[in-house]
């Protein structure tokens, strides 16, 4: 079977590289900013007339004359932006994502060249050939298995990256046979297993954040359009870049870590636009405890659930396992021992105390049994909740093997 992958290694363009990156950046959301107005243009005419992606590429050559200065870049990146509005509309369109929006010049530094015949792969001396650009220096940690489809181009920080998407010819991943863990998200533990594993990831410090917040009030009092302002605004997407990568590594070897131990992997359906959602109201109707819910939001968003689900997902492919999503209301309420939900068992945010029986443990661990017990009902097992005695160990138990023996026969439900 074909496998698509992704390299993404560190990039040394020389100035004149990078300029041409820049630009070349620069032109890609031209582009996509003026095709996103020609369609909304065209809207509201009266009789709309219907635009699409080959239509917008044909109409490059008009564009080019009109600015000469698209021609000083790669001719192939600008298509791809007009492919990737087309992306969008279509998301749009199914429900997947809101309208389109502009790009800014401050958010949107990538551009991707479509065609493998222009690209070149020098692995000895670790370097990329790249249209108009010629030989660039990249630092390949990794080697490069199987044939190059595109490359990305982008820019974090004042650093440059390129993503080399390759396809493999692998072999059908057999599935896998081996123990069922339920993890939980949470904010005081990232990742809190059944097991009773904790992984925690680094967090922004509260140093750290009087360092953006510092940033940023410079780049309020500095003018609109000034080189001091881009400055500092660059110095604000160096610290968030850094965060960004040390978040990023901590959280590949969780996950990587959890499938290479675990054959089933069950989480909950979070949830994460409703969890964050502001409390500030309106003027007519003006929320309550806005900054501790504002706290919240960054912790929750600090912690990255969606970016968990999504690596889970694809490894667990890759490695013949599965991963099970259930619902998530009421597993942090529930009691994991009798079965008990009710909101008193919340002692606190990073404690559980059951009303009814007594048992007390840490609320993600405890919320992550109840996620096991959710999954195994869908796998096909009993169900309910765990029901064990209070205090025992529900991982690897004899009576979790015999149910797992019985339910990895049966057809897979909720699967991701």
């Amino acid at each position: 079977m074909l496998q698509g992958t992704a390299y993404r290694f560190r990039a040394y363009p020389d100035p004149e590289q990078a300029s041409l990156f820049r630009r070349t950046a620069g032109c890609c959301r031209l582009v996509y900013n003026l095709c996103l107005e020609q369609r909304r243009l065209e809207w509201h005419r009266s009789v709309p007339r219907r635009l699409t992606a080959a239509g917008q590429m044909k109409e490059l050559k008009d564009l080019k004359a009109a600015a000469p200065f698209l021609k000083q870049v790669p001719h192939h990146p600008l298509q791809q932006a007009i492919r990737d509005l087309d992306r969008a509309f279509q998301n749009f369109f199914e429900g997947r994502a809101s309208y389109p929006k502009p790009r800014t010049k401050c958010r949107h530094t990538s551009f991707r060249y479509p065609d493998p015949l222009q690209i070149k792969l020098d692995r000895d001396e670790e370097r990329i050939f790249l249209p108009k650009a010629g030989w660039v220096p990249v630092r390949m940690h990794r080697e490069i298995i199987g044939d190059v489809k595109n490359v990305t181009v982008s820019e974090a920080g004042g650093w440059w990256f390129v993503s080399i998407a390759v396809e493999q010819q692998i072999e059908e991943p057999a599935l896998r046979v081996g123990s069922t863990v339920g993890i939980d998200l949470g904010v005081v533990n990232a990742i809190a297993t059944s097991d009773g594993e904790v992984f925690d990831l680094p967090r922004v410090s509260a140093q750290e954040q009087r360092q953006v917040a510092a940033v940023q009030k410079t780049i309020a009092r500095r003018r609109q359009g000034s080189r001091n302002r881009f400055k500092a605004i660059l110095r604000l997407r160096r610290i968030q870049a850094r965060h960004a990568r040390r978040r990023a590594d901590a959280k590949h070897k969780a996950t990587s870590r959890l499938v290479r131990d675990h054959a089933v992997i069950i989480m909950e359906d979070l949830k994460v636009r409703n969890m964050t959602a502001s409390t500030r109201g309106r003027v007519e109707e003006p929320g309550f405890m806005v900054a501790q819910k504002a706290g919240l939001n960054r912790a929750i968003l600090d912690m990255a659930p969606s970016e968990t689900r999504r690596q889970l997902e694809y490894k667990v492919q890759r490695a013949g396992g599965q991963l099970v999503i259930v619902p998530a209301p009421y597993t942090s309420q529930q009691c994991s021992c009798c079965g008990w939900t009710t909101q008193e068992n919340r002692s606190s945010r990073d404690r559980f105390s059951c009303v009814s029986c007594g048992f007390a443990a840490c609320a993600d661990m405890n919320a992550a049994r109840n996620i096991l017990a959710k999954g195994l009902t869908t796998l096909g097992g009993t169900g309910g909740h765990p029901g064990m005695a209070c205090g025992s160990s529900f991982a690897g138990s004899r009576k979790q093997e015999i149910r797992l023996a019985r339910v990895r026969s049966l057809p897979l439900q909720g699967q991701v």
